[in-house]
């Protein structure tokens, strides 16, 4: 499993950057980003489980990743330099943090992380 989680989480990065973000397609539908945290819950929750057996360090390990994501996309949205960079580079109009989405994204991360446990 741990290959397997690698694999695909590295294919969900790219997939955001390059499709999500280059293309604009998650811009179009606000739906891409929501299913990619999702994923990225689950296949970080598989990733922590070949690492951690009980359930509570597999979930403070995952909180311990959004955070430092969710503080990245905070600090590049702050920065001007990053804030620049990023816009020409990825060709975005608005990369404003907003409250309301980050807390979707920590509750999409843990559904993930939350599905995977009970399955698995």
């Amino acid at each position: 499993m741990l290959i397997a989680s690698i694999i695909i989480l590295v294919s969900i990065f790219v997939l955001n950057i390059v499709v999500g973000m280059y293309y604009g397609f998650g811009a179009r539908h606000y739906w891409f980003f929501e299913t990619l945290h999702f994923l990225g819950g689950f296949f970080v929750a598989m990733f922590f489980s070949n690492f951690f057996q009980p359930t509570a360090l597999i979930l403070m390990n995952l909180g311990i990743v959004i955070f430092l994501w969710e503080s990245a996309e905070i600090f590049i949205a702050k920065i001007p330099l990053f804030t620049k960079w990023v816009k020409k580079t990825f060709r975005q109009k608005d990369i404003t943090p907003r409250w309301r989405d980050t807390i979707l994204d920590i509750v999409l991360d843990f559904a993930g992380a939350l599905t995977f446990i009970y399955y698995f």
